[in-house]
Protein backbone atom coordinates (compact mmCIF):
# COMPACT_ATOMS: atom_id res chain seq x y z
CA UNK A 1 0.00 0.00 0.00
CA UNK A 2 1.07 3.47 -0.77
CA UNK A 3 2.77 5.39 1.92
CA UNK A 4 1.03 8.03 4.38
CA UNK A 5 2.19 10.81 1.84
CA UNK A 6 0.81 9.43 -1.58
CA UNK A 7 -2.39 8.06 0.13
CA UNK A 8 -3.25 11.62 1.63
CA UNK A 9 -2.12 12.99 -1.99
CA UNK A 10 -4.25 10.90 -3.44
CA UNK A 11 -7.85 11.46 -1.57
CA UNK A 12 -6.74 15.28 -1.78
CA UNK A 13 -6.22 15.10 -5.61
CA UNK A 14 -8.95 13.10 -5.81
CA UNK A 15 -10.91 15.48 -3.85
CA UNK A 16 -10.14 18.88 -6.00
CA UNK A 17 -11.17 16.95 -9.44
CA UNK A 18 -14.29 16.43 -7.82
CA UNK A 19 -15.15 20.13 -6.70
CA UNK A 20 -14.65 20.68 -10.88
CA UNK A 21 -18.02 20.33 -12.17
CA UNK A 22 -16.69 18.90 -15.34
CA UNK A 23 -20.10 17.83 -17.02
CA UNK A 24 -20.93 18.46 -20.72
CA UNK A 25 -23.26 21.31 -20.02
CA UNK A 26 -20.46 22.67 -18.66
CA UNK A 27 -17.77 22.61 -21.24
CA UNK A 28 -16.32 25.78 -19.34
CA UNK A 29 -15.53 23.25 -16.46
CA UNK A 30 -14.05 20.54 -18.12
CA UNK A 31 -11.65 22.73 -20.04
CA UNK A 32 -11.12 23.88 -16.43
CA UNK A 33 -10.63 20.21 -14.99
CA UNK A 34 -8.05 19.89 -18.49
CA UNK A 35 -5.91 22.95 -17.40
CA UNK A 36 -5.91 21.95 -13.80
CA UNK A 37 -4.67 18.58 -15.13
CA UNK A 38 -2.16 19.85 -16.92
CA UNK A 39 -0.71 22.64 -14.54
CA UNK A 40 -0.18 19.90 -12.30
CA UNK A 41 1.77 17.78 -14.65
CA UNK A 42 4.23 21.43 -15.30
CA UNK A 43 4.82 21.79 -11.60
CA UNK A 44 6.10 18.41 -10.88
CA UNK A 45 7.98 18.79 -13.88
CA UNK A 46 6.03 16.10 -16.37
CA UNK A 47 6.11 16.46 -19.99
CA UNK A 48 2.86 16.28 -21.07
CA UNK A 49 0.56 17.19 -24.67
CA UNK A 50 -2.72 19.10 -24.25
CA UNK A 51 -5.10 17.83 -27.44
CA UNK A 52 -8.20 19.84 -28.82
CA UNK A 53 -10.73 17.94 -30.82
CA UNK A 54 -14.01 20.12 -32.05
CA UNK A 55 -13.42 21.45 -28.50
CA UNK A 56 -12.73 18.35 -26.70
CA UNK A 57 -10.24 18.72 -24.27
CA UNK A 58 -7.86 15.61 -23.75
CA UNK A 59 -4.22 15.23 -22.51
CA UNK A 60 -1.54 12.69 -23.22
CA UNK A 61 1.31 11.61 -21.57
CA UNK A 62 4.07 9.67 -23.70
CA UNK A 63 7.61 8.33 -23.06
CA UNK A 64 8.24 8.71 -26.22
CA UNK A 65 6.50 11.36 -29.41
CA UNK A 66 3.53 8.93 -30.70
CA UNK A 67 3.98 5.88 -28.47
CA UNK A 68 3.78 3.92 -25.40
CA UNK A 69 3.88 0.27 -24.23
CA UNK A 70 1.12 0.43 -22.61
CA UNK A 71 -1.66 3.32 -22.16
CA UNK A 72 -3.49 3.73 -19.13
CA UNK A 73 -7.08 5.49 -20.37
CA UNK A 74 -9.17 7.52 -17.66
CA UNK A 75 -11.50 10.27 -17.84
CA UNK A 76 -12.45 13.45 -16.27
CA UNK A 77 -15.74 14.29 -17.41
CA UNK A 78 -18.44 13.55 -15.13
CA UNK A 79 -22.62 13.01 -15.83
CA UNK A 80 -24.76 15.34 -14.93
CA UNK A 81 -25.69 15.91 -11.15
CA UNK A 82 -29.25 17.53 -10.00
CA UNK A 83 -27.64 18.20 -6.59
CA UNK A 84 -24.54 20.90 -6.57
CA UNK A 85 -24.02 19.21 -3.36
CA UNK A 86 -22.57 16.44 -4.87
CA UNK A 87 -19.63 18.36 -6.41
CA UNK A 88 -18.63 19.02 -2.74
CA UNK A 89 -16.00 15.67 -1.45
CA UNK A 90 -17.03 13.94 1.49
CA UNK A 91 -15.64 11.37 3.12
CA UNK A 92 -17.52 8.42 5.41
CA UNK A 93 -17.67 5.08 6.24
CA UNK A 94 -13.75 4.51 4.57
CA UNK A 95 -15.62 5.93 1.03
CA UNK A 96 -14.97 9.54 -0.73
CA UNK A 97 -18.46 10.28 -1.80
CA UNK A 98 -18.96 12.90 -4.96
CA UNK A 99 -19.62 13.25 -8.45
CA UNK A 100 -17.28 11.46 -10.39
CA UNK A 101 -15.64 9.85 -7.58
CA UNK A 102 -15.84 6.61 -8.94
CA UNK A 103 -16.77 7.25 -12.58
CA UNK A 104 -13.54 8.22 -13.04
CA UNK A 105 -11.44 11.10 -11.30
CA UNK A 106 -10.05 8.60 -8.68
CA UNK A 107 -8.20 7.26 -11.80
CA UNK A 108 -7.06 10.36 -13.25
CA UNK A 109 -5.69 10.81 -9.39
CA UNK A 110 -4.16 7.51 -9.85
CA UNK A 111 -2.63 7.75 -13.30
CA UNK A 112 -1.11 11.18 -12.65
CA UNK A 113 0.84 10.34 -8.61
CA UNK A 114 1.91 7.03 -10.33
CA UNK A 115 3.41 8.43 -13.84
CA UNK A 116 5.20 11.01 -11.39
CA UNK A 117 6.23 8.39 -8.27
CA UNK A 118 7.54 5.97 -11.49
CA UNK A 119 9.33 8.77 -13.13
CA UNK A 120 10.89 9.94 -9.89
CA UNK A 121 12.17 6.37 -9.34
CA UNK A 122 13.23 6.04 -13.45
CA UNK A 123 15.41 9.45 -12.50
CA UNK A 124 17.40 8.57 -9.69
CA UNK A 125 18.47 5.39 -11.66
CA UNK A 126 19.77 8.11 -14.53
CA UNK A 127 16.83 7.83 -16.61
CA UNK A 128 14.04 10.03 -18.21
CA UNK A 129 10.50 9.95 -19.27
CA UNK A 130 11.48 8.11 -22.54
CA UNK A 131 12.07 5.21 -20.29
CA UNK A 132 8.79 5.00 -18.60
CA UNK A 133 6.82 1.56 -19.15
CA UNK A 134 3.86 3.19 -19.38
CA UNK A 135 1.59 6.28 -20.68
CA UNK A 136 -1.24 8.22 -20.02
CA UNK A 137 -4.51 9.21 -22.39
CA UNK A 138 -7.05 11.52 -20.18
CA UNK A 139 -10.04 12.86 -21.90
CA UNK A 140 -13.00 14.55 -21.75
CA UNK A 141 -15.80 12.88 -23.15
CA UNK A 142 -16.16 9.79 -22.64
CA UNK A 143 -19.44 10.22 -21.24
CA UNK A 144 -21.07 11.33 -24.45
CA UNK A 145 -19.41 8.47 -26.29
CA UNK A 146 -15.46 9.55 -26.45
CA UNK A 147 -15.44 9.96 -30.02
CA UNK A 148 -13.07 13.17 -29.58
CA UNK A 149 -11.49 11.73 -27.02
CA UNK A 150 -9.51 8.02 -27.24
CA UNK A 151 -11.96 8.15 -30.28
CA UNK A 152 -9.83 9.81 -31.95
CA UNK A 153 -5.88 10.22 -30.31
CA UNK A 154 -6.04 6.20 -29.85
CA UNK A 155 -5.52 5.99 -33.77
CA UNK A 156 -2.31 8.25 -33.29
CA UNK A 157 -0.62 6.71 -30.76
CA UNK A 158 1.40 3.28 -31.19
CA UNK A 159 0.98 0.72 -28.17
CA UNK A 160 0.97 -2.90 -27.46
CA UNK A 161 -1.97 -2.74 -24.18
CA UNK A 162 -3.80 -1.08 -22.78
CA UNK A 163 -5.72 -0.72 -19.10
CA UNK A 164 -8.86 1.41 -18.95
CA UNK A 165 -9.17 2.32 -15.16
CA UNK A 166 -12.87 3.37 -15.36
CA UNK A 167 -14.61 2.05 -12.33
CA UNK A 168 -15.45 -1.00 -12.04
CA UNK A 169 -14.01 -3.27 -8.88
CA UNK A 170 -10.59 -4.43 -7.69
CA UNK A 171 -11.66 -8.38 -7.70
CA UNK A 172 -12.80 -8.36 -11.79
CA UNK A 173 -10.94 -7.60 -14.68
CA UNK A 174 -12.89 -6.88 -17.75
CA UNK A 175 -12.14 -8.69 -21.02
CA UNK A 176 -15.42 -7.65 -22.44
CA UNK A 177 -18.04 -5.43 -22.94
CA UNK A 178 -21.47 -5.43 -24.96
CA UNK A 179 -21.68 -3.82 -28.98
CA UNK A 180 -24.00 -1.14 -29.28
CA UNK A 181 -26.77 -0.60 -32.15
CA UNK A 182 -28.97 2.39 -30.50
CA UNK A 183 -31.89 3.10 -34.19
CA UNK A 184 -35.35 4.36 -34.44
CA UNK A 185 -38.62 2.56 -35.99
CA UNK A 186 -40.73 5.37 -37.70
CA UNK A 187 -44.02 3.64 -38.77
CA UNK A 188 -47.18 5.72 -40.83
CA UNK A 189 -50.63 5.20 -40.87
CA UNK A 190 -53.78 7.02 -41.96
CA UNK A 191 -55.00 9.67 -39.86
CA UNK A 192 -59.01 9.84 -38.86
CA UNK A 193 -61.26 10.40 -36.18
CA UNK A 194 -61.00 8.59 -33.32
CA UNK A 195 -65.03 7.94 -33.71
CA UNK A 196 -64.37 6.02 -36.70
CA UNK A 197 -61.09 4.34 -36.69
CA UNK A 198 -61.68 2.34 -38.76
CA UNK A 199 -61.56 4.68 -41.63
CA UNK A 200 -57.91 4.89 -40.89
CA UNK A 201 -54.67 3.11 -39.37
CA UNK A 202 -53.39 4.02 -36.34
CA UNK A 203 -49.12 4.00 -36.91
CA UNK A 204 -48.93 3.84 -33.26
CA UNK A 205 -50.20 0.35 -33.59
CA UNK A 206 -48.04 -0.96 -36.26
CA UNK A 207 -45.04 0.63 -34.11
CA UNK A 208 -46.15 -1.55 -31.28
CA UNK A 209 -46.85 -4.72 -33.42
CA UNK A 210 -43.26 -4.19 -34.51
CA UNK A 211 -41.95 -3.59 -31.22
CA UNK A 212 -43.30 -7.11 -29.89
CA UNK A 213 -41.98 -9.21 -32.92
CA UNK A 214 -38.20 -7.62 -31.88
CA UNK A 215 -39.17 -8.38 -28.36
CA UNK A 216 -39.74 -11.89 -29.19
CA UNK A 217 -36.70 -11.84 -31.75
CA UNK A 218 -34.56 -11.04 -28.68
CA UNK A 219 -36.06 -13.40 -26.03
CA UNK A 220 -33.62 -15.24 -25.51
CA UNK A 221 -31.53 -15.69 -22.22
CA UNK A 222 -27.92 -16.93 -21.11
CA UNK A 223 -26.24 -17.48 -17.81
CA UNK A 224 -25.33 -14.12 -16.60
CA UNK A 225 -27.15 -12.18 -19.33
CA UNK A 226 -24.51 -12.54 -21.96
CA UNK A 227 -26.54 -12.29 -24.13
CA UNK A 228 -28.28 -9.54 -27.05
CA UNK A 229 -31.01 -6.80 -25.27
CA UNK A 230 -33.45 -4.76 -26.76
CA UNK A 231 -35.06 -1.83 -24.66
CA UNK A 232 -37.94 0.70 -25.80
CA UNK A 233 -36.46 3.66 -24.37
CA UNK A 234 -39.11 6.36 -25.80
CA UNK A 235 -41.75 6.58 -28.21
CA UNK A 236 -44.27 9.23 -29.99
CA UNK A 237 -47.20 9.20 -31.68
CA UNK A 238 -49.55 11.85 -33.28
CA UNK A 239 -49.64 15.93 -33.27
CA UNK A 240 -51.34 16.16 -30.01
CA UNK A 241 -54.70 15.83 -30.62
CA UNK A 242 -56.56 13.78 -28.53
CA UNK A 243 -59.33 12.94 -31.36
CA UNK A 244 -57.14 11.77 -34.27
CA UNK A 245 -56.17 8.35 -35.27
CA UNK A 246 -51.85 8.82 -35.36
CA UNK A 247 -50.67 8.75 -38.82
CA UNK A 248 -46.72 8.99 -37.93
CA UNK A 249 -45.15 7.01 -34.51
CA UNK A 250 -41.20 6.75 -33.54
CA UNK A 251 -39.60 4.87 -31.22
CA UNK A 252 -35.97 4.44 -29.82
CA UNK A 253 -34.39 0.92 -29.55
CA UNK A 254 -31.16 0.71 -27.44
CA UNK A 255 -30.32 -2.99 -28.57
CA UNK A 256 -26.87 -4.43 -26.64
CA UNK A 257 -24.85 -7.05 -28.78
CA UNK A 258 -22.22 -9.73 -28.04
CA UNK A 259 -19.53 -10.96 -29.22
CA UNK A 260 -21.18 -14.12 -31.31
CA UNK A 261 -23.72 -11.39 -33.29
CA UNK A 262 -22.56 -9.87 -36.68
CA UNK A 263 -24.02 -6.28 -36.46
CA UNK A 264 -24.79 -6.08 -39.99
CA UNK A 265 -26.59 -9.53 -39.77
CA UNK A 266 -28.61 -7.83 -36.67
CA UNK A 267 -29.61 -4.79 -38.84
CA UNK A 268 -31.03 -6.67 -41.70
CA UNK A 269 -32.55 -9.02 -39.18
CA UNK A 270 -34.53 -6.32 -37.78
CA UNK A 271 -35.43 -4.68 -40.78
CA UNK A 272 -36.65 -8.02 -42.32
CA UNK A 273 -38.67 -8.04 -39.16
CA UNK A 274 -40.43 -4.82 -39.20
CA UNK A 275 -43.19 -3.28 -41.32
CA UNK A 276 -41.37 0.59 -39.83
CA UNK A 277 -38.78 2.02 -41.14
CA UNK A 278 -35.39 1.58 -39.21
CA UNK A 279 -32.88 4.00 -39.12
CA UNK A 280 -29.40 3.13 -37.70
CA UNK A 281 -28.47 6.28 -35.03
CA UNK A 282 -25.45 4.86 -33.24
CA UNK A 283 -23.58 1.65 -34.15
CA UNK A 284 -20.81 0.68 -31.91
CA UNK A 285 -18.63 -2.62 -31.75
CA UNK A 286 -18.02 -4.78 -28.67
CA UNK A 287 -14.75 -4.46 -26.89
CA UNK A 288 -12.95 -8.11 -26.98
CA UNK A 289 -9.81 -7.52 -24.77
CA UNK A 290 -7.68 -10.22 -26.70
CA UNK A 291 -4.31 -12.17 -25.53
CA UNK A 292 -1.29 -10.45 -24.12
CA UNK A 293 1.04 -11.55 -21.22
CA UNK A 294 0.38 -8.19 -19.77
CA UNK A 295 -2.96 -9.64 -18.74
CA UNK A 296 -1.84 -12.26 -17.01
CA UNK A 297 0.60 -10.01 -14.80
CA UNK A 298 -1.82 -7.65 -14.08
CA UNK A 299 -3.82 -10.67 -12.58
CA UNK A 300 -1.02 -11.78 -10.57
CA UNK A 301 -0.56 -8.66 -9.16
CA UNK A 302 -4.40 -7.85 -8.55
CA UNK A 303 -4.30 -10.15 -6.23
CA UNK A 304 -7.36 -12.61 -6.17
CA UNK A 305 -9.06 -10.52 -9.52
CA UNK A 306 -10.13 -12.88 -12.14
CA UNK A 307 -11.43 -11.93 -15.57
CA UNK A 308 -14.99 -11.48 -16.26
CA UNK A 309 -17.24 -8.97 -18.32
CA UNK A 310 -19.53 -5.80 -18.40
CA UNK A 311 -22.84 -5.03 -19.97
CA UNK A 312 -22.15 -1.38 -20.82
CA UNK A 313 -19.60 0.31 -23.06
CA UNK A 314 -16.49 2.28 -22.31
CA UNK A 315 -14.13 3.80 -24.46
CA UNK A 316 -11.66 0.23 -24.51
CA UNK A 317 -14.05 -0.51 -27.47
CA UNK A 318 -12.05 2.27 -29.81
CA UNK A 319 -8.82 0.43 -28.93
CA UNK A 320 -9.95 -3.39 -29.39
CA UNK A 321 -11.34 -2.58 -32.97
CA UNK A 322 -7.86 -1.01 -33.75
CA UNK A 323 -6.55 -4.66 -32.53
CA UNK A 324 -5.03 -3.67 -29.58
CA UNK A 325 -5.15 -6.30 -26.19
CA UNK A 326 -6.41 -4.75 -23.34
CA UNK A 327 -8.93 -4.72 -20.33
CA UNK A 328 -10.84 -2.53 -18.02
CA UNK A 329 -10.57 -2.89 -14.49
CA UNK A 330 -10.20 0.00 -11.69
CA UNK A 331 -11.08 0.83 -7.61
CA UNK A 332 -14.81 -0.67 -5.96
CA UNK A 333 -17.63 1.79 -6.60
CA UNK A 334 -19.83 -0.45 -5.28
CA UNK A 335 -21.96 0.22 -8.13
CA UNK A 336 -22.70 3.69 -7.43
CA UNK A 337 -21.62 5.66 -10.64
CA UNK A 338 -23.69 7.62 -11.72
CA UNK A 339 -25.93 8.18 -8.60
CA UNK A 340 -26.75 10.26 -5.74
CA UNK A 341 -24.75 8.12 -3.65
CA UNK A 342 -21.55 8.06 -5.98
CA UNK A 343 -18.17 7.09 -3.97
CA UNK A 344 -15.30 5.11 -4.29
CA UNK A 345 -13.98 2.46 -1.82
CA UNK A 346 -10.77 4.57 -0.09
CA UNK A 347 -8.77 1.18 0.37
CA UNK A 348 -9.41 0.18 -3.13
CA UNK A 349 -8.01 2.85 -4.92
CA UNK A 350 -4.79 2.52 -2.51
CA UNK A 351 -4.54 -1.27 -3.59
CA UNK A 352 -5.15 -0.36 -7.42
CA UNK A 353 -2.53 2.04 -6.76
CA UNK A 354 0.00 -0.37 -5.43
CA UNK A 355 -1.08 -3.07 -7.78
CA UNK A 356 -0.28 -1.35 -10.70
CA UNK A 357 3.04 -0.58 -8.79
CA UNK A 358 3.84 -3.83 -9.13
CA UNK A 359 2.88 -4.48 -12.36
CA UNK A 360 4.81 -2.12 -13.91
CA UNK A 361 8.38 -2.84 -12.47
CA UNK A 362 7.75 -6.62 -13.12
CA UNK A 363 6.77 -5.55 -16.67
CA UNK A 364 10.05 -3.76 -17.09
CA UNK A 365 12.01 -6.17 -15.61
CA UNK A 366 10.26 -9.02 -17.95
CA UNK A 367 10.23 -6.88 -20.98
CA UNK A 368 12.11 -3.66 -20.80
CA UNK A 369 10.42 -0.38 -22.03
CA UNK A 370 10.03 -0.86 -25.74
CA UNK A 371 9.39 -4.62 -26.69
CA UNK A 372 6.41 -5.22 -28.30
CA UNK A 373 4.41 -8.11 -26.47
CA UNK A 374 1.59 -9.38 -27.97
CA UNK A 375 0.60 -13.44 -28.41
Amino acid sequence: MPGDRLRKELLELTSELIRIPSTQSRPDAIQRCSSFICDWFKRNDVSYQSHDCAGVPSISVLPQAGKAPIMLLAHFDVVEADDEGLFVPVQKDGCLFGRGAIDDKYAVAVSMVLFREYLARLKKQGLSQQHMPFGLLLTGDEEVGGFKGVGELGKTIEMDFFLALDGGNPKKVVTREKGILQFRLEAEGRAAHSARPWLGESAFDRLIDDYHRLRDLFATSAAGHWHNTLVLTNCHAGSGSTNVLPSRASANIDLRYTEQSDPDILIKTIRDTVSSTVIIDAREPVFHGGSSVCLELLLKHATGAVTGYEHGASDARFLSALGVPGVVWGADGQMSQHTSDEHVVISSMYDVYDSLVNFFLEYSQEFGTLKAHRL
